[in-house]
């Protein structure tokens, strides 16, 4: 089961509505391997679908580790709720719409008392709010969603 959750920044109020995780019918078999795979809608992006599924042909392994996932722009910092996974060595890259660099995965970080920070996974450095420059956000709605 995945989580929607429903960020805004704490000064401006710059919002993004995040559905995370998987839901039921995200078996590997669904999303790669059936005759109509799930992949291509989930990712939006027919080069990146296409190598993907390329690659699950040809029986590269499919990691088990995939799913909605929360990226950001490392340069203007939008942030974006992209399908994440891996097949093979392969992984997505997604590009920013206003900036044209690669997005990259951030995952949730504390925060002061009932805020939340975003931090970049493989790096040392935190998201700031593209609007204000904020590093907080306040996760106003929380659930799960199928």
């Amino acid at each position: 089961m995945g989580q929607k959750h429903d960020l805004r920044c704490s000064k401006c109020g710059y919002e993004i509505d995040a559905l995370l995780g998987i839901g039921m019918l995200y078996s590997v078999e669904n999303i790669f391997k059936s005759e109509k795979p799930l992949l291509p809608e989930l990712v939006g992006d027919n080069k990146i679908t296409q190598q993907a599924l390329a690659l699950v042909n040809n029986n590269a392994e499919i990691s088990e580790n995939y799913g909605h996932s929360l990226y950001a722009c490392p340069e203007d910092f939008y942030l974006f709720d992209k399908f994440y996974f891996q097949v093979g060595d392969f992984k997505p890259q997604y590009h920013c719409p206003y900036c044209q660099n690669i997005l990259q995965r951030v995952t949730f970080a504390k925060g002061t008392a009932g805020k939340t920070r975003l931090k970049f996974m493989d790096q040392d450095k935190y998201w700031q709010c593209p609007r204000c420059g904020n590093d907080e956000m306040i996760e106003y709605s929380f659930g799960n969603w199928d």
